[in-house]
């Protein structure tokens, strides 16, 4: 057994299901595809069974499905969502959620090790979806599982909920299925369908034109527009007037000539209030759902993020940050009480995006059932707020426990640039809160919960030097007992907007050759790959469950670099100019024609 195979054993019998890959569903179809710790825990139980619901759906005029990216913890919340708008509003819409692939990984457990498995779950191989295609347990998911449900449901529209890290499998999945239902609409929308050409890129190859085969973007929030969709002829006329999505204009008897995408005006956001209560009741039969969600409720309190962070793309797909009313998440909390849960999980980008709401939130909890008899976590953003000691004492006697932050770096500089602005000092002061309410918890109530940080760390970033980093390395093994894990750390990828936006400011860029390799005067390829190393050693050493990512994309690239084999050239910049592409430039050669502005940084 290597070291990587050891960790993994540690984290499972921990109950942690994080690795080096992006493997947590594949270790609940393991075991005898059971869930580890469902058979512990269960154990004298009636055992859970799957269900294959294509054995008993129903005819439908439109079937939902997100592609699981494995590692996404939002999982199911869009399109559980917008099916219950519809059967709460326009209950003569027959809508289904389906989950084929999940059907399909539930009898071949993949090799997580497989070029497969790791093109098919991923965030950093984007763009590249036809690559998919070449692999054939893609065709068997299709011809074995979802063109069953489509034989059995003739749907006329068939959607996929979009995440930035399930879009290649989407586009090809969609593409096979238009491929043998042409007369199926393909329908795309969700939180990453700006990624789609349409605003926050991730590298240059995502272009519109090349997937013909979807028919209409839904861009913003979807519920009123997919019931739009539904009712129309989706005929030219009819499609103008839908609000907040883009399609494909007839081209006429002109079948060569591609089809014109128009942009419809922005739909108006949708009031929080009138969102009814989610209804997971379609996936309750469902393995991945029964697995994940049979201890922590999913609850949604907001939509978007009111802060401007410069690698987040979320502010791109959704640029209004609202909650909804305290009186509206506690009734379905209520509702789950009721039924013997007191476990929630948020799946908001931001939970304390306002932090008033979230004190309120916490006090009328502690109202309602008491202290400590509520357990919830999500995302958190470090605020000014939390350094009140009392503050933090609020959360978690009301039940926050983990909490995922974008940590991010522990330098101020690169924070930032980053535009979080984040004091390390009000950092430190964060955490000391957390160990103080810890230590007083483990004398009065030994049992109960720590209060603990789900690390995100960017190695690497624009600006970050050697010394940047160590600052990070040095925090966490100072602050190591406040994490439950290193929920994600990779190397930072420069997506094509923020690229471009660097170079129009005039900031010092030297090379770029796509979204993962390019140097700058702070660091270089080789570095960032290097940082990555040396932290994961520190994870080891202290004993901190992690995730690592993007490693295997930079060696591939790295070697594809080394032969040559580059579609687009590098491109050399200095101070918003580029550079004639006649040469290749050096950095001693860029330092010596550099203006003062430029020495200034170095």
């Amino acid at each position: 057994m290597n070291e990587v195979e050891k960790r993994i054993l540690h984290q499972l019998d921990n109950d942690v299901p994080v690795t080096d890959l992006k493997i947590d569903l594949v270790q609940y179809l393991r075991q005898e595809n059971r869930a580890r710790h469902y058979e512990e825990t269960m154990e004298g139980k009636e055992e859970f069974q799957h269900q294959f619901r294509f054995e008993t759906i129903e005819e439908q005029d439109a079937l939902l499905m997100q592609v699981p990216n494995i590692n996404e913890s939002g999982y199911y919340a869009g399109v559980v969502a917008l099916k219950s708008y519809v059967d709460k509003f326009h209950s003569e819409l027959r809508v289904e959620i389906v989950d084929p692939i999940i059907d399909y990984f539930y009898l071949n457990p993949p090799n997580k090790e497989s070029e497969f498995f790791q093109m098919f779950n991923t965030y950093a191989r984007q763009g590249e979806w036809e690559e998919l295609l070449k692999y054939q347990e893609v065709h068997d998911m299709c011809e074995g599982f979802i063109f069953k449900y489509i034989d059995k449901c003739n749907p006329a529209f068939f959607g996929f909920s979009i995440i930035d890290g399930n879009i290649d499998a989407s586009l090809a999945i969609a593409s096979l299925i238009k491929k043998k239902y042409p007369h199926i609409k393909i329908l795309m929308g969700g939180n990453g369908i700006e990624v789609l050409d349409f605003g926050m890129l991730p590298n240059d190859k995502y272009t519109t034109t090349n997937y013909d085969f979807v028919d209409v973007f839904s861009r913003g929030d979807g519920e009123a527009t997919f019931v739009e969709i539904l009712k129309c002829d989706m005929e030219d006329k009819s499609l103008e007037k839908i609000k907040g999505i883009v399609w494909r204009k007839s081209n006429g008897e002109h079948i060569d000539t591609p089809m014109e995408l128009i942009h419809n005006p922005q739909r108006e956001n949708i009031k929080m209030e009138e969102l009814p209560m989610p209804d997971y009741s379609s996936l309750e039969e469902n393995y991945y759902y029964h697995s994940t969600y049979q201890y922590q409720v999913p609850l949604v309190l907001s939509r978007g993020c009111p802060y401007r962070c410069t690698f987040c793309s979320v502010p791109e797909f959704i640029p209004v940050f609202r909650y909804r009313t305290h009186e509206s998440v506690l009734e379905e909390m209520e509702y789950w009480v009721n039924k013997g849960r007191r476990s929630f999980f948020m799946h908001d980008s931001i939970i304390n995006g306002n932090p008033k709401w979230l004190m309120k939130f916490s006090e009328m909890i502690i109202e309602k059932w008491g202290e400590y008899q509520i357990d919830f976590g999500g995302n958190m953003r470090l605020q000014n707020v939390m350094r009140n000691l009392d503050t933090m004492w609020l959360f978690r006697k009301a039940g926050l426990t983990k909490m995922i932050t974008g940590f991010e770096s522990a330098s101020e500089p690169v924070l930032k640039h980053m535009k979080k602005y984040t004091s390390m000092e009000g950092v430190r002061e964060i955490f000391d809160n957390i160990r103080t309410i810890n230590k007083e918890l483990e004398k009065t109530m030994p049992k109960a919960p720590k209060m603990e940080f789900a690390m995100q760390i960017i190695i690497g970033y624009l600006n970050e030097t050697r010394k940047d980093f160590q600052k990070t390395v040095d925090f966490v093994k100072e602050y190591h007992d406040c994490m439950s894990e290193i929920l994600t750390c990779s190397a930072f990828l420069l997506h094509t907007t923020l690229k471009n936006k660097w170079i129009k400011e005039g900031e010092p860029l030297i090379r770029f050759y796509n979204s993962v390799m390019f140097d700058t005067l702070y660091n270089t390829t080789e570095e960032r790959l290097t940082w990555l190393n040396e932290i994961e050693e520190v994870f080891k050493e202290i004993g901190i469950p992690y995730s690592v990512y993007n490693r295997g994309l930079f060696h591939e690239l790295m070697e594809r670099d080394a032969k040559g084999d580059y579609d687009v050239p590098a491109e050399t910049w200095i101070n918003g100019t580029l550079l004639p592409q006649n040469k290749t430039w050096t950095k001693g050669e860029i330092l010596q024609m550099s203006n003062k502005t430029l020495k200034s940084v170095i």
